[in-house]
């Protein structure tokens, strides 16, 4: 063997042994993952949506004349009574008319009682036949003029009452004031909402829902309504679901009602919203656990003793937004990977990360 061959042999060995040490070392590689128990109840999420506790009744109050505020008797949160004042406006523009109205309709009055008095002086001379029938007819139509003038004077000067009356705001029912911008000072238009009354009564949850969720929350029987601050949970059950979605969010607005005792909710909480989690024979487990390789789906399972894991194929029943349930392939009790799925290899062993 001459020295050219010798030097190939000593690469070619230099590179065999190079290749079974990257080997062993891949081999020796641990990962760190995430697993849980398959069947584990607390495991398996349920499709939850956040919300804000709302009044059953909202109504946004507004002047039905327009005007300038001069006084708020009401700040945000405070509790008022039906037809308690809230905001008032200068109302002198509408006092003045007023007043021209009364002027108009004691006018007419005073018409009309001289058109009674001519008519019954006419039928007197009518009787004598001092003047014809022509004359008396006339008469009786001046009268129902003056009767016609004198209502209409009568439902101006009434109108222009209310119009007075309408410069001051007051409570359409008994509730919470949860928002105004009445400001003294501040010129508002007819209409222009000012205020928002909370009614007491009745409570309820609005969240927003995803389309591929209608289904689901229209078809629950049951909802389950749990408060952030205290975690207190409710049954609730969904009473109104938009039928169009945000144009901005492309949501849908829903509102569920919640069985609560009085006074344990509060305006404004933030509440969630969960539905009941998924029922069935199958077992369901976080997307996050599921390989996808071109259609065919399989888990890791771990072997508990050696610390390594196994590529299983599974049958997957349905899937949601947040995991699917199996028909097949897994059993209830064996620990799966839920995290690190794309990383693994059959064999390799494993280090479980605490919860």
């Amino acid at each position: 063997m001459n020295t050219w061959q010798q030097w190939v042999l000593a690469g070619t060995m230099l590179g065999t042994l190079g290749a079974c040490g990257k080997k062993a070392e891949v081999q020796q590689e641990i990962r760190p993952v995430r697993t849980m128990i398959a069947g584990d109840r607390h495991a398996q999420t349920a499709d939850s949506y956040a919300g804000e506790v709302r009044a059953r009744h909202e109504t946004r109050l507004a002047f039905r004349v327009p005007g300038k505020v001069v006084e708020r008797y009401v700040s945000a949160g405070q509790q008022v009574k039906k037809g308690q004042a809230l905001a008032r406006l200068d109302g002198s523009d509408y006092a003045l008319d007023l007043s021209a109205k009364q002027a108009a309709q004691s006018a007419a009055q005073v018409e009309l009682a001289q058109q009674e008095a001519d008519l019954a002086r006419s039928r007197e001379l009518l009787k004598q036949a001092f003047i014809s029938q022509a004359q008396f007819d006339r008469q009786h139509s001046a009268l129902e003029a003056a009767r016609a003038r004198a209502k209409q004077a009568a439902a101006q000067a009434s109108a222009s009452g209310n119009q007075a009356d309408y410069a001051l705001l007051r409570a359409d029912a008994d509730g919470i004031i949860s928002e105004i911008s009445a400001e003294p000072g501040l010129v508002v238009a007819a209409g222009q909402p000012v205020a928002r009354l909370a009614a007491d009564g009745e409570r309820e949850v609005a969240i927003q829902l995803p389309e591929n969720a209608l289904d689901k929350v229209r078809s629950a029987k049951t909802l389950n309504v749990t408060l952030w601050s205290t975690q207190q949970q409710f049954p609730g059950q969904l009473r109104e679901l938009a039928g169009d979605a945000d144009p901005a969010t492309r949501t849908y607005a829903a509102r569920v009602r919640i069985h609560a005792p009085a006074g344990q909710l509060q305006l404004g909480q933030t509440a969630r919203v969960t539905l009941p989690a998924a029922s069935g024979q199958g077992l369901y487990l976080p997307l996050s656990a599921i390989l996808d390789t071109g259609g065919k789906h399989s888990v890791w399972v771990v072997d508990s003793k050696k610390l390594t894991v196994k590529q299983r194929a599974v049958t997957v029943a349905t899937l949601d937004s947040h995991g699917a349930t199996l028909s097949g392939g897994l059993n209830a009790g064996e620990q799966v990977v839920t995290a690190g799925v794309h990383l693994l290899r059959d064999g390799q062993s494993v280090k479980l990360l605490k919860p």
